[in-house]
């Protein structure tokens, strides 16, 4: 694309598509609160993903309160993590329209 090291647009992208995860894995669970037995999924946070290069894949929240009906989604951390999700995916856009803005301005020179 733009030369070989595009470091900062891998990330961007990287942080745009785990957002994109949280938020479906969040809406699943939101659909399933009021199934029995259903357990809440979410996926591990972009600063360990990167770091330890884990997988985006959603896994079973061993930590969530399970009620009595052995459904374990918490409405308010669903749309806590829908909201948070937002907020990254924004700034992955950002990021990445920033860089390419800079790119632009570089290639352009001082015409």
């Amino acid at each position: 694309m733009f030369g070989s090291d595009n470091s900062i647009l891998t990330i961007a992208q990287s942080m745009v598509s785990h957002a994109a995860s949280r938020q479906a894995v969040a809406a699943e669970n939101i659909a399933q609160v009021n199934t029995p037995g259903f357990r809440a999924k979410k996926v591990a946070d972009f600063a360990q993903v990167f770091a330890e290069g884990e997988e985006t894949t959603p896994k079973v929240d061993r930590e969530a309160a399970v009620k009595p009906n052995g459904n374990s989604v918490s409405l308010k951390e669903q749309v806590l993590t829908m909201a948070s999700a937002r907020g990254q995916h924004e700034l992955g856009l950002a990021l990445w329209e920033q860089t390419v803005s800079m790119y632009r301005t570089a290639l352009r020179g001082s015409r």
